[in-house]
């Protein structure tokens, strides 16, 4: 007669090997798409405001005032401009869920720990490496704290660094906007 051990190791090893060859055909799990989380960017018109999620489109539009695609949303925000994604043109056919300017604008997309953005509007750049900061300034119009430089933007702008309470001047923050916008630092 056959034990009870005997019989169930035949049996587990069956099924093990069952497991491993299932496990073998499976198709590799899908690449993780990325948030596209790290920067966002704003530039104010009289007649709209444009949405970046990408520096490179932004920094073109900056010179031409073109994007490879303006997608228009046909709603307004509280000031009454036209909101406009401009976007690459392979982003132009993704679901507004997935393009990560509209996800900052409805506030559904968490920032990444190294964030940075830009929002330009009347000859002001506002400049912050928080999120929520610019979430701040859309909300209200202003900072609520603030670092401002006089005429050191890249075309003699005013550019305003979004901080909190109690924070130093932002050495990090200003070097990061000169190297985005080629300029050059002066000797002080």
């Amino acid at each position: 007669m056959m034990s009870v051990q005997s019989m169930f190791k035949p049996v587990s090893i069956a099924l093990l090997a069952a497991a491993m060859a299932a496990c073998s055909n499976q198709a590799p799990a899908p690449k993780a798409e990325s948030l596209n989380n790290e920067d966002w960017y704003q530039v104010r018109t009289e007649e709209n405001l444009y949405l970046f999620d990408d520096a490179t489109v932004y920094r073109d539009f900056l010179v031409s005032g073109k994007a490879p695609y303006l997608k228009d949303l046909q709603e307004k925000d509280k000031y009454g401009q036209a909101i406009v994604l401009a976007l690459r043109a392979e982003d132009q056919g993704k679901d507004l869920k997935k393009i990560a300017a509209y996800q900052f604008l409805k506030q559904s997309l968490p920032p990444a720990s190294s964030f940075y953005g830009e929002i330009r509007q009347e000859g002001i750049i506002f400049v912050s490496r928080r999120y929520g900061d610019m979430v701040d300034v859309n909300n209200l119009g202003e900072p609520i704290f603030r670092h401002t430089e006089i005429a050191s933007g890249p075309n003699g702008e005013r550019v305003v660094y979004l901080l909190q309470k109690e924070e130093k001047k932002p050495e990090k923050l200003i070097k990061q906007f000169q190297v985005n916008n080629g300029i050059t630092p002066t000797k002080g």
